[in-house]
């Protein structure tokens, strides 16, 4: 399930969840073989056991590298020692994601086109079509997570530069990830407390998979840890951005007082979501941040 809109420059997807929007990145990413018993790995192509040259004539960090011997005093892993066809072999069936992470289905290339043709509608009429489309609205209803790109308010950039010391001074972009609830979250009870649990450990391990995403293709990248409102990744400050802070309104949500306590609004899905956010200076023509679109 997933979708793109584009609203006042805001990307908008929709997903069956938030695996789905890790799973667009996940190809991005490349991994080092050395040191790491990783099933992802980068190889070469051929078989290096026939080509032993011994001794050494060069030993250090400076000499030549065989790709069998990536440890210090010419010691390797037992693939790198025996050679990489069997290895190759064992590992074919892991070597690309399944098209169930990449491929568009059939529900995905439908609803693609029917909000295009509703977004369409609304630039020609410069409103809303009176009557709602029926199938889109199935759509979103079975959705569980939104995904919303954007750039960073230039007020409220100023202000996240002081929670990411770190962070460059060039543009940068908003991550907003929904995730839908079966609970009012602006109620308290065990089942609430324990979806929620559940919901911030799915962003976090999520988030921090598209920060290393981001991070490998040579941008910098962040995101705020709900439970305590502070930068995962980056140092420690005193400024802190939880999910009923009032800038999220400025991100496209509504932040209301219940008196007893204040709870942020979707505009589809009400009180029943779960937000987190995560920033980046990588630009939305990026590949990674196309992949994070759906495209």
């Amino acid at each position: 399930m997933a979708s793109v809109l584009s609203s006042r420059g805001r990307l908008v997807s929709y997903l069956s969840g938030v695996q789905v929007l890790v799973g667009r990145v996940s190809s991005v990413r490349t991994f080092s073989a050395a040191g790491s018993d990783e099933p992802h790995v980068n190889m070469s192509t051929h078989n290096t056991a026939l080509n032993t040259v011994w001794p050494d004539d060069i030993i250090g960090p400076f000499g030549p590298q065989d790709r069998r011997f990536q440890l210090p005093g010419n010691s390797g892993f037992d693939f790198h020692l025996t050679g990489l066809t069997e290895q190759q072999k064992k590992m074919k069936g892991h070597m690309t994601l399944p098209d169930v992470l990449t491929a568009p289905s059939a529900p995905d290339r439908h609803l693609s086109i029917l909000t295009q043709m509703t977004s369409d509608l609304c630039d020609i009429d410069g409103s809303a079509p009176s009557q709602p489309v029926t199938p889109a609205d199935q759509y979103f209803d079975q959705s569980r997570v939104e995904c919303m790109i954007q750039n960073c308010p230039e007020l409220l950039k100023r202000e996240f530069l002081s929670m990411f010391p770190e962070a460059p001074s060039t543009d940068m972009m908003a991550v907003t990830v929904t995730q839908r609830t079966k609970h009012d979250m602006s109620s308290w009870s065990p089942e609430v407390e324990d979806e929620r649990e559940a919901m911030l450990h799915t962003f976090i391990d999520g988030a921090q998979q598209i920060c290393l995403a981001l991070q490998d293709g040579g941008f910098w990248a962040d995101f705020i840890d709900p439970s305590s409102g502070l930068a995962f990744f980056g140092p420690y400050t005193n400024l802190t951005f939880f999910e009923t802070d009032e800038r999220y309104a400025q991100l496209g949500f509504r932040v209301e007082d219940l008196g007893c306590c204040r709870v942020i609004r979707h505009a589809l899905w009400g009180t029943n979501v779960f937000v987190g956010t995560i920033f980046t200076n990588a630009p939305p023509t990026s590949d990674i941040i196309r992949k994070l679109q759906g495209s």
